[in-house]
């Protein structure tokens, strides 16, 4: 899985986001649901005008139009996401890892944090653990206990039958997302062959 190139930074991030639940009534009244851990983030990136003489720039330009083109995944940190593209706002003291098999759901037990820390994690910071390829959010500040023991709230939630690795460590920093590109606006070139209107639609495939 290639990774994506950002040696050309683009201009303009929108903040990721999820389609929402999808919500159906059955013949019987109950309502059935489907969270955003089948649907993954989806957003934007929008690159300012660029030198088509730059090796760079046409390498970008070649990567999402593979990407495109064949459907294939890349990994790449989302800008605005705290512990991906931005600073975590914990303070991520310790060496955590994942405490146990076989865990799902929502909550993530972890060990390794330094003792008695408060923050270790706040609300929004992102992490990857070994195991299961998608990008988590924390969804309530972390404190770590004496023993350096804390238990994360998550989302989207772990499933069944992909729990992370024990003892796993978790990437507090720099975490990297898994996405498809959905669509991108082709680029125009004037007399000055500087490339203007360049923006990619991102969908992260969990």
């Amino acid at each position: 899985m290639a990774a994506f190139p950002r040696t050309v930074p683009p201009a303009r991030v929108t903040y990721p986001k999820v389609i929402g639940s999808l919500i159906s009534m059955g013949q019987s009244g109950a309502v059935q649901t489907r969270s955003e851990a089948a649907q993954g983030r989806t957003w934007q990136e929008a690159w300012p005008a660029l030198p088509a003489g730059s090796a760079d720039v046409q390498e970008l330009l070649v990567t999402i139009e593979n990407l495109f083109n064949t459907g294939a995944t890349c990994t790449l940190t989302q800008y605005l996401l705290p512990g991906s593209g931005m600073t975590a706002n914990g303070s991520g003291l310790g060496s955590p890892k994942v405490n146990g098999n076989d865990q799902s759901g929502t909550s993530l037990m972890t060990y390794g944090w330094t003792a008695s820390e408060t923050g270790v994690m706040k609300a929004g910071d992102c992490f990857t653990v070994p195991g299961v390829d998608v990008l988590f959010r924390v969804t309530a500040d972390v404190d770590a206990d004496g023993s350096g023991l804390a238990t994360i709230t998550i989302e989207p939630p772990i499933v069944a039958g992909s729990s992370p690795t024990n003892s796993g460590v978790l990437t507090i920093a720099s975490a990297t997302l898994t996405a498809v590109i959905l669509d991108y606006s082709g680029a125009t070139a004037g007399p000055d062959e500087f490339i203007g209107g360049l923006q990619v639609t991102f969908r992260e495939a969990p």
